[in-house]
């Protein structure tokens, strides 16, 4: 049996109306949890921290703008987890860059940027936050075990 056009809007016109309460419920569901407990670590003074960091690709030289919290988005094997999805990784994983070079982290591979930085993102981005939480930083490797993802 098929539908004319106008059967067919008017169909969908009350299926929507239909599923109209149960789309609402889940709207305000997803309010309610908000973004901080979406699985994404947060920690708003560790960035603060980084911001008055010096830049960590500064011996790199052509530093310009103030200090962001650059989070890392390349995963480096199984032990370390990428978000994707245009997802930000947990605030742990952020090292301070300049915005001239936060702006090129991302515009190319950022794998080959931190390359050229000579330093492990990872482990950079644990030794940073092992110094803002005043304990021993550990390996990246070690970071990452100690999440469980090891």
């Amino acid at each position: 049996m098929s539908l004319t056009p106008s059967e067919r809007a008017e169909f969908q016109r009350l299926r929507a109306k239909k599923n109209a309460p149960a789309r609402e419920a889940r709207k305000i569901a997803r309010k309610a949890i908000g973004k901080q407990h979406r699985g994404r670590e947060r920690d708003n003074g560790y960035l603060a921290y980084l911001r008055r960091q010096p830049c960590a690709a500064r011996h790199l030289g052509g530093c310009a703008g103030p200090i962001d919290p650059a989070h890392i988005r390349y995963n480096d094997g199984p032990d370390r987890q990428n978000p994707g999805g245009a997802r930000k990784n947990h605030d742990h994983h952020a090292n301070p860059l300049c915005r001239a070079h936060h702006d090129e982290q991302h515009r190319g591979s950022e794998r080959a940027f931190w390359d050229r930085v000579g330093k492990d993102a990872y482990a950079t981005a644990a030794e940073h936050y092992a110094a803002y939480r005043g304990t021993t930083a550990l390996s990246g490797a070690e970071a990452m075990e100690g999440e469980g993802r090891g």
